[in-house]
């Protein structure tokens, strides 16, 4: 990976439908070099899809927060996993490591439906405990853009 390549992979986050014309402008190639560069990165296995980014509020889920759930010792973490991900306000789970087993983000129409959630959790789902945190704002770093600049051209 090159610096071209590090360029490609920061537009790219930043706007996944670009045009392989209009990149190859950004990193000055030709649209052809630019393709076969995005080509070989796929392969490669660094860029690993392509994503539409949703506005959950326009879909009717504008409340989104962050539920750090704890389970009861003994409890199978794989069914958990896999009923908390049918759950349709669940968007996405990470089992962490310290205090919590599992932080999962989710996105509900309003607080009553996120309560019911939170207090389904214990009664169905074998959670002792709950801490949970609205999000007020989302940031968007340039993380990828950094850990680009970290892998060293060949």
């Amino acid at each position: 990976m090159d610096a071209i390549d590090r360029i490609i992979l920061g537009e790219l986050v930043r706007d996944g439908r670009l045009s392989f014309r209009d990149l190859a402008e950004r990193v000055r190639l030709s649209p052809t070099a630019t393709a076969e560069r995005v080509r070989r990165l796929t392969e490669a296995g660094v860029i690993s899809g392509f994503h539409a980014e949703i506005n959950l509020a326009a879909l009717g889920r504008p409340l989104r927060a962050y539920i750090d759930v704890r389970l009861r010792p003994g409890q199978d973490h794989a069914e958990l996993e896999r009923d908390l991900l049918e759950l349709p306000a669940v968007l996405a789970g990470a089992h962490v490591t310290g205090r919590w087993d599992y932080t999962l983000t989710v996105a509900c129409r309003d607080v009553a439906e996120l309560d019911e959630l939170v207090m389904a959790l214990p009664r169905s789902y074998g959670v002792v405990e709950t801490n949970t945190r609205l999000q007020l704002r989302e940031l968007r770093g340039s993380g990828v853009d950094a850990l680009c600049a970290l892998v060293k051209p060949k």
